[in-house]
């Protein structure tokens, strides 16, 4: 059997990328909530980042905690900006407020009545990337309402991943050290995809993100909405790598098709949580999965049982949704 081509990445230049991480966990408005997961997240995702997987050095990561105003914020990302001819990072964890359709990240002295004089802008953050010489510029959005940052004229020129859409909330299970979406990030930075490329291109980081998020998360009310994050990449950032895929060429073990199979699972359950369409593509994945499993484990294998009931879960769930 020949071994599947990929395209080729590209991959961030180490010494002219920069990623700005920050988090605010503390709030004086007393209606925000204390989110203590958002400073958890920006850490480990500077780990992943940075770590064995990783392609950034620590040195180029710049993490800012409960930031006390927006000069806290603008002055390291501005510097950050100027510095970077490659990959420019930012990464927001917190509550996102609102006046009228404009979004603001939360800060701790924030006033939700006076969201454009007390919060930071996401219109300036983006205008400051936009300004940047980097030739890849990303930031990762991880609050409320996230998903209206594509509307900014200044969110033009830059990739986007939010943690949920223009009308839903972010969500943080409880028993998650960190915020659903940072969790997602993470594992997925670290742990690889078993039948996945070399390495972890934007395009797969942000679809499995965004299926693994487009359904309610176990340990939340029933009545809880998915939070449906939204993605858009621009121009040749689409090959752009962020890590090493530390499961490449596990496909055909059984810890690599019983991932696989969580994973087509997670996308019919995206299906059933309002993703129409993602059923039909969980039935192509789990038809190849189980003709795997056949071959590796054995057709009376018990985790080859477990793949077969998944996909007749999944034609189930397509056969609702035609």
């Amino acid at each position: 059997m020949n071994p599947q081509v990929f395209w080729p990445p590209l991959l961030p230049d180490p010494g002219k990328s920069r990623a700005v991480l920050v988090s605010v966990a503390t709030f004086h408005d007393p209606g925000l909530d204390a989110l203590p997961q958002a400073h958890c997240a920006i850490d480990e995702l500077a780990d992943a980042l940075a770590g064995p997987t990783g392609l950034l050095p620590w040195d180029r990561i710049t993490r800012i905690h409960d930031p006390r105003s927006t000069d806290e914020v603008l002055g390291p990302l501005r510097a950050a900006c100027r510095e970077t001819e490659d990959l420019l990072l930012f990464y927001y964890a917190g509550h996102g407020v609102l006046d009228g359709r404009r979004l603001h990240f939360a800060l701790p002295d924030t006033d939700q009545d006076h969201a454009p004089t007390t919060a930071l802008s996401a219109q300036q953050v983006l205008e400051l990337m936009q300004s940047s010489p980097a030739r890849h510029r990303l930031a990762w959005l991880d609050c409320c309402f996230a998903g209206l940052a594509l509307d900014l004229p200044s969110a033009g020129d830059v990739n986007l991943l939010t943690a949920a859409d223009r009308t839903r909330k972010a969500l943080s299970p409880p028993g998650l050290r960190s915020t659903l979406f940072a969790t997602t990030l993470t594992d997925l930075l670290r742990d690889g995809v078993p039948d996945g490329p070399p390495h972890l291109d934007l395009p797969l980081i942000h679809r499995r993100t965004e299926i693994a998020l487009g359904q309610v998360p176990p340990g939340m009310p029933k009545r809880t909405q998915p939070p449906n994050p939204v993605h858009r990449l621009t121009h040749t950032s689409a090959d752009l790598a962020l890590a090493r895929n530390a499961a490449h060429g596990t496909a055909r073990t059984r810890e690599g098709l019983l991932s696989r199979g969580r994973f087509a699972l997670q996308t019919a359950k995206a299906d059933a949580a309002g993703r129409p369409g993602r059923a039909a593509q969980a039935v192509a994945l789990l038809t190849e999965i189980l003709r795997e499993a056949e071959e590796v484990m054995g057709p009376t294998d018990p985790d080859t049982e477990r793949v077969r009931q998944a996909l007749d879960w999944a034609r189930w769930q397509a056969g609702r949704s035609d």
